[in-house]
């Protein structure tokens, strides 16, 4: 190591300091939830009848405590991400369970917090009750249901088809029955659900990293320990760590050359979410490893295609879903956000046909399709690289081509992709300050947008003061906290040194 790297980590924050400074910061971020994050609506929540929590969403200063408290912890959280960054630049001092435990301390206080950043969990939770009901979530939206709306989902999802994988979607069955309907049940079951994956996140960062001798206590605070990553997943009751920790999963078993195991694994993250369908030819290169000619490339995904396909039939038949999610990953269209270029773009030119007499549907379907055979071309192109030695480098470009040309972005994709390529290689210098900035930018834009705030107060205003006061608590930070200077500063020399 540098000296002058040595002289700087001699003055780092203990872990000690650390833990309890992301602890204290979540729980910031849980009070303010009370006032301002997915409130249960549903009749049959106790909470929705508790005066303690009510005061916080129906009296002014309640909510703008809530709204302050909530933006000073994340921002509090995000600095504390990045004082641990000087641990995790190759140093010996700091050990697996050492870091396990300070993420932990920093989840901790998010388990007791209403849904922040998203309320797709109500959405699991309603396309659940579809599926008690004999409804098939892949043919129709939630809003078939007597009482979605009260029920918490965002209407987004009210006439489109859902885009989970048979096996979430059977538990998201199982934890709506044993709920009795109950929201806050089935919000507590689904988070323990999401906390197991961000356990299964942490400990297949390791062993991948480990595998593929690389900075494991890096990887593990760029993927698991990013402050996005824990309000989404902890906080928000997000499935994508399920996903992720499936995909590092199928990874490592490619590595060791397990295929039917490591298909399996795959095809268990594809159930989750279906998306990741894409990755199946990286898992091919891994298996054939640096020299594999053409020949076995193609041998090979024959073999991986027939595994997969194999358990995904019997995951089918096991969940009486079969292979529903199939159209349904082609129909996002039905539901582009405007965070998506391509769902802008299709809808805007959808508006000009409609103007000019033609079909808005048609019109949007064509602009939705031509951008996924462009994706598919790019996922073919990085398949067919004649460089395979980084096949989770190039998986990680083909499913950023998925994700950047599809109809419908979610702020929270991009944690697959910062997944993908952080554990790929070590970030240089210019890479890590771009993910430190993407997740800095991502948390003031959704932290705005997922506000829960009641219709009659002037909801654009109280918005607007709270991305006002996001953006100049983040611009305070970066600009005059020197210790945030120094360790970027650090952060740039240790990438730019590191194998």
């Amino acid at each position: 190591m540098k000296r002058r790297d040595k002289a700087a980590l001699s003055g780092r924050l203990g872990l000690h300091p650390l833990a309890w400074h992301g602890f204290f910061a979540s729980t910031l971020i849980t009070f303010g939830s009370w006032g301002v994050g997915w409130f249960p609506r549903n009749q049959l929540s106790a909470l929705a009848r508790s005066g303690f929590f009510v005061q916080f969403r129906t009296d002014l200063f309640g909510v703008l405590i809530c709204i302050a408290a909530m933006a000073v912890g994340i921002v509090w959280l995000m600095r504390t991400w990045l004082m641990a960054r000087p641990w995790v630049g190759g140093s010996a001092d700091l050990d697996a369970k050492q870091q396990g435990k300070l993420i932990a301390m920093w989840a901790a206080p998010l388990m007791l917090s209403f849904p922040i950043l998203s309320r797709d969990v109500y959405s699991y939770l309603a396309q659940g009750r579809m599926l008690e009901a004999g409804l098939s979530p892949y043919t129709t939206g939630i809003s078939v249901l007597p009482g979605w709306f009260d029920g918490g989902a965002d209407g987004l999802w009210a006439q489109s088809p859902s885009p989970y994988g048979p096996f979430f979607l059977v538990l998201s069955r199982w934890i709506y029955v044993v709920s009795g309907g109950v929201p806050e049940i089935g919000i507590g079951l689904l988070r323990i659900v999401a906390v197991i994956g961000v356990i299964g996140c942490y400990f297949f960062t390791v062993k991948l990293a480990a595998k593929l001798k690389h900075n494991t206590h890096w990887a593990v605070w760029a993927v698991v320990g990013n402050p996005l990553f824990l309000l989404t997943m902890v906080g928000g009751v997000h499935n994508d760590a399920l996903m992720i920790a499936g995909v590092f999963w199928a990874f490592l078993l490619a590595f060791e050359k397990k295929t039917i195991m490591a298909t399996l694994a795959l095809s268990l993250a594809v159930s989750i979410k279906p998306i990741v369908l894409v990755l199946l030819p990286f898992i091919g290169l891994v298996l054939i490893g640096v020299d594999g000619t053409m020949r076995q490339r193609i041998l090979i995904w024959v073999k991986t295609s027939c595994f997969s396909a194999l358990w995904l039939l019997i995951i089918g038949a096991v969940t009486n879903l079969w292979f529903g999610w199939l159209p349904a990953m082609f129909t996002a269209g039905d539901a582009a956000f405007p965070y998506a270029p391509v769902g802008l773009l299709g809808w805007s030119l959808g508006n000009l046909a409609q103007l000019l007499g033609g079909s808005f549907a048609l019109t949007q379907q064509i602009v939705v399709l031509a951008f996924q055979l462009l994706a598919m071309v790019l996922v073919a192109k990085f398949a067919l690289a004649k460089d395979i030695s980084n096949p989770i480098r190039l998986s990680a470009w083909a499913l950023s081509a998925v994700v950047l040309l599809s109809p419908l972005i979610q702020p929270w994709y991009v944690l697959w992709l910062i997944a993908l390529f952080a554990i790929s290689k070590q970030l240089s210098a210019g890479s890590e300050r771009l993910m430190i900035w993407a997740t800095s930018v991502i948390l003031v834009a959704v932290f705005v947008d997922q506000l829960s705030i009641e219709q009659w107060y002037t909801v654009w205003l109280l918005k607007l003061a709270a991305g006002a006061l996001m953006v100049g608590l983040m611009l305070v930070m970066y600009r005059f906290d020197e210790r945030v200077r120094r360790v970027l500063h650090l952060g740039s020399e240790s990438s730019q040194s590191s194998p």
